[in-house]
């Protein structure tokens, strides 16, 4: 196996470059070839052809990470830049993230009872206004309506902060 892995790994590091954003998701891509082939140890170890046999799983690999980029919006997510200053909590944020917090629950508290609802399925419990509207008996414009009040009053609860 480490032969198998010495004399390919450049080869297939050089394929994965080729089709993603950068060195250490290839590198790790390399490893998931590697891996596969480890788990199928039981089996036998590679057919006649073993460079045929790892770009087919090397291809799997990719299908895989693309389908699962999709799915977790990798493209819309923001590196952590290590160029950002550390963010320190001292004990004067703690208290004004509590106080923030203190008053977004009383903004939340002072919503009509139906409103609060619709805000918390929509906000906490991930239904879709269609799904609300079915649940609280109410029609979709409705649940528009309700989440643009709880979140007037909640933006004007941020802008009282500030």
């Amino acid at each position: 196996m480490e032969n198998l892995f010495l004399q390919y790994h450049t080869v297939l590091l050089i394929f994965f470059t080729k089709h993603v954003q950068n060195h250490w998701d290839a590198e790790e891509l390399v490893q998931e070839v590697f891996c596969k082939i480890l788990k199928r140890r039981a089996k036998p170890m590679l057919p006649v052809y073993p460079e045929s046999h790892l770009y087919k799983i090397a291809w799997s690999v990719l299908r895989d990470r693309h389908r699962s980029d999709r799915v977790r919006r990798r493209g819309y997510h923001v590196a952590n830049d290590e160029s950002f200053p550390e963010d320190t909590l001292t004990p004067e944020r703690q208290i004004d993230g509590k106080q923030l917090y203190l008053r977004y629950l009383r903004a939340l508290n002072s919503l009509t009872p139906k409103t609060r609802s619709v805000f918390v399925l929509h906000r906490y419990e991930g239904l879709t206004y269609s799904q609300i509207a079915a649940h609280c008996d109410i029609s979709i414009s409705a649940v528009e309506k309700h989440m643009m009040k709880a979140l007037t009053e909640i933006k004007t609860l941020v802008e009282t902060y500030r």
